[in-house]
């Protein structure tokens, strides 16, 4: 398994049983003890002063990629998505997309309905065409 984890990275960590919440790794000492690595993480909107976040290496998403210019022109909000898989357009079996937070993207949508995706903790989508 190859590692590429370093400062600064934008990954999606989860904290006991929560839902998946956006940070960096901070650059600082990762931790290792008997549960596993444990990874300093600052959540989004924090400053690097703010209280840092602790993840299990098991509990990281470390798969984020930068949006490209033309792919923030190509966002769609949510619940305009929602919409358009409900529409008669929509083809689950020709369909690509991920969930976006606008400035990375990060997992595919593996469900096509308004309940999985509403669950999502992110406002975008970003399709291929």
């Amino acid at each position: 398994m190859d590692f590429n984890i370093r400062a600064g990275m934008r990954v999606l960590y989860k904290q006991g049983n929560s839902n998946w919440m956006v940070g960096t790794i901070h650059n600082g000492n990762a931790e290792i003890n008997e549960q596993g690595l444990w990874i300093p993480i600052v959540p989004i909107g924090a400053t690097w002063e703010d209280e840092i976040h602790y993840a299990e290496i098991n509990q990281i998403f470390l798969d984020a990629t930068e949006l490209d210019n033309w792919m923030k022109e190509r966002l769609i909000p949510k619940a305009d998505y929602i919409e358009y898989i409900k529409g008669e357009d929509f083809d689950r079996h020709t369909e690509n997309a991920w969930v976006s937070d606008g400035e990375y993207y990060y997992y595919p949508i593996s469900k096509f309905n308004e309940i999985w995706i509403n669950k999502q903790p992110f406002d975008y989508v970003i399709r291929s065409e």
